[in-house]
């Protein structure tokens, strides 16, 4: 008796291994196949597994298009023995919406968007569905969660947004996001700056953002300052960059912007800009005999091409102005001395006013220039740090020259 229980429990295990050997063959070929997602694939599945999930949502897709009531009833299957799968309820959800079942198909929609809130295929479908069921704001909503998981679908997203902006109608849509900007918004905002077919878009994402009371960062203060520069919008274009500077920036107001070059430099709107040039460093730096702690110092490190590369933008009104600051001389000839002139932006006629060139070797000395901007078509102007000439040819590149407490101030 006890040699037949052993015998029996022996042959037990091995039926019970064997159904278990058996179980995994089904299942690991049942996988394999589901893996493939072709639809001959998920059939072969199926015929090893026919409650295989995955492959009962491929047959589906396969047949939702010709056989929607059999995709149906193959999605709820698919439902039923996996229901973590957000795409499954979309797709059962494509179909009863396409069917007039509305309700059922915005409830099931909605369990998706709470199982898959961060699988990108799961954000894109609910995205299409939203849309197509005339709710772009969950659209929206569905985008901005993908574009975060997948910045990669921006060469797709930003082009519907910004046409979104460039229509009155539908900038509304937008405005949950101006309101709480998300990660992706400056790149979209760069996007649509250098895209839109014209500036008030560009100009209703800038003006409507929540910043939350802190001035616009540099990088979104360059990018729309270059549109509103490339349509010839000054007045915006100032306004702006009025509206961008903080407490210590304010303090740089002048009909000059930061005249004594006691501020960095940033290149932008209305500041300063200077262009690197080959043999030349300018920078600001503490002197003696500065009014403040610092001047702007141009010193020639060898023989390069013509100087022109110090200017400000300047906002005149049209009048008489007189422009007075400091020099001081380090040794840099005459011949190829700088000199400060006045233009209209963009002209190509010679300037409205011009100093002599400074050069030579010398303490700080003031200087006086008297110009007018002209009343028409000079809305805009350039003060800039330039030489008259090309070098000279005895000329060896080397000399300084520094400036100080630039203003300018309006003439009788």
């Amino acid at each position: 008796m006890r040699i037949s229980g052993k015998v029996i429990t022996l042959g037990g295990l091995s039926l019970l291994a064997g159904l278990l050997s058996w179980r995994i063959l089904v299942v690991g070929l049942a996988d394999y196949y589901a893996v493939l997602g072709t639809p001959d694939a998920a059939a072969a599945a199926l015929g090893w597994r026919a409650d295989h999930p995955a492959a009962l949502f491929q047959r589906g897709e396969a047949l939702a298009a010709r056989e929607p009531t059999v995709a149906a009833t193959l999605f709820q299957a698919s439902a039923w023995n996996d229901p973590t799968n957000a795409l499954t309820y979309l797709a059962l959800a494509e179909l009863w919406a396409a069917g007039g079942r509305l309700p059922e198909a915005i409830a099931l929609a909605e369990v998706a968007d709470v199982l898959g809130p961060m699988r990108s295929p799961a954000l894109s479908r609910s995205a299409a569905f939203w849309f197509a069921q005339g709710r772009p704001d969950r659209g929206i909503e569905r985008w901005s969660v993908l574009l975060r998981t997948q910045p990669t679908i921006a060469g797709q997203v930003f082009p519907v947004l910004l046409r979104l902006a460039d229509e009155p109608v539908t900038r509304a849509l937008l405005l949950p996001l101006l309101d709480q900007p998300p990660d992706w918004w400056d790149g979209f905002f760069a996007y649509a700056a250098t895209h839109a077919p014209r500036p008030e878009p560009v100009m209703f994402l800038y003006q409507g953002r929540n910043r939350a009371g802190a001035v616009p960062s540099l990088a979104e203060q360059r990018v729309y300052l270059d549109r509103m520069w490339k349509d010839g919008r000054w007045l915006d274009a100032y306004l702006a960059w009025l509206g961008g500077l903080d407490d210590r920036g304010l303090e740089g107001l002048g009909q000059i912007y930061n005249g004594g070059f006691e501020l960095p430099v940033t290149g932008i709107g209305f500041d300063w800009r200077i262009t690197p040039s080959r043999g030349v460093k300018v920078e600001t730096l503490d002197t003696y005999g500065s009014q403040g702690s610092r001047s702007l110092h141009v010193e020639f490190e060898g023989r390069g091409a013509r100087f022109q590369h110090v200017s400000q933008p300047l906002y005149l009104e049209p009048g008489r102005y007189q422009l007075r600051g400091r020099v001081r001389a380090d040794g840099l000839p005459p011949r190829q001395g700088l000199r400060w002139a006045v233009r209209c932006h963009r002209s190509a006629a010679e300037p409205l006013a011009a100093t002599l060139p400074f050069g030579g070797k010398d303490d700080w000395q003031a200087f006086t220039l008297e110009f007018e901007v002209p009343p028409s078509e000079c809305q805009l102007q350039e003060l800039r740090l330039e030489q008259e000439d090309q070098v000279g040819e005895r000329w060896d590149g080397h000399g300084g020259m520094w400036f100080d407490a630039l203003t300018i101030s309006r003439g009788s």
